[in-house]
């Protein structure tokens, strides 16, 4: 999302949360496991709700959003917001295929998966509404949300890149000898970074080279004089060896990364 886009995005639910007034009057409270709570407070028309979760370590803790509600296919209400340059359901409404029941859920960023929630009819009837309104101003004069809305480059390059030297450990250790997985970042924009898993895709070629030793010791020999990887984004996948580096183009949209990274390393 651009920050024109995201702006806009914001403004238009400023304005949701404006024309609707207020709040509805029955805001809902839930619980989670290990003291996790989640509040939603609709907006009057339904267009929209302050969203609030606590007892999560995580920065997004007691903030409170303002969520856009969106219909995802046939049986799910989600309720987004923007955390970390992208859309995200924090809050979804999941109905039975077959209509009978619902279930309420989070999406915690860091954590795989739906959290399901259960309704608590006590916090809900005690929840202050009009609080709820004016904590979300103040975080908002302060830009809180704002802060958390943006997209963090620096936070994911570091993520990946740890999850690149973990890789590059265990095949240097299966090959006996050093492995390492330089990534031209350059060729990777913020919108790959949101969306992919840039260790996956350029780890493969270690994570092949670690295949290989552990399954065939004289494939070692080879490894040692090919542990030099350097990976990059293109406009379709690569690989070839300069000197004693191997050059990995890889796509987005590539399809069987291990077994083309396998069969090239066989034929060296």
């Amino acid at each position: 999302m651009t920050k024109k886009t995201s702006i806009a995005w914001a403004c238009a639910l400023l304005s949701t949360l404006a024309s609707a007034q207020d709040l509805a009057a029955y805001p809902q409270v839930f619980s989670g496991p290990q003291g996790l709570e989640v509040v939603l407070a609709p907006t009057t028309d339904g267009k929209a709700a302050l969203m609030r979760v606590s007892g999560f370590n995580s920065p997004i803790d007691k903030v409170i959003f303002l969520g856009k509600q969106e219909q995802r296919g046939s049986g799910t209400e989600a309720y987004v917001t923007t955390l970390d340059g992208r859309e995200w359901g924090l809050v979804q409404k999941q109905t039975n295929r077959y209509g009978s029941g619902e279930r309420y859920v989070t999406y915690l960023p860091g954590r795989q998966g739906a959290v399901d929630l259960s309704f608590d009819e006590k916090k809900s009837k005690a929840l202050n509404v009009a609080e709820l309104k004016s904590a979300y101003a103040r975080q908002q004069k302060d830009g809180v949300q704002e802060k958390l809305a943006r997209f963090d480059r620096d936070k994911h390059l570091a993520s990946a890149q740890t999850d690149l030297a973990s890789t590059d450990t265990s095949a240097s250790s299966a090959c006996g000898s050093p492995v390492k997985t330089a990534v031209d970042w350059k060729s990777i924009d913020d919108d790959k970074l949101k969306k992919l898993s840039i260790a996956s895709f350029c780890g493969e070629v270690a994570s092949q080279m670690d295949s290989m030793c552990k399954s065939n010791a004289s494939f070692k020999a080879k490894a040692a004089s090919l542990g030099q990887i350097q990976c990059q984004f293109g406009a379709e996948m690569k690989l070839r060896v300069e000197g004693q580096k191997l050059v990995f183009t890889t796509h987005q949209d590539a399809s069987n990364q291990g077994d083309f990274i396998q069969q090239f390393l066989r034929n060296q």
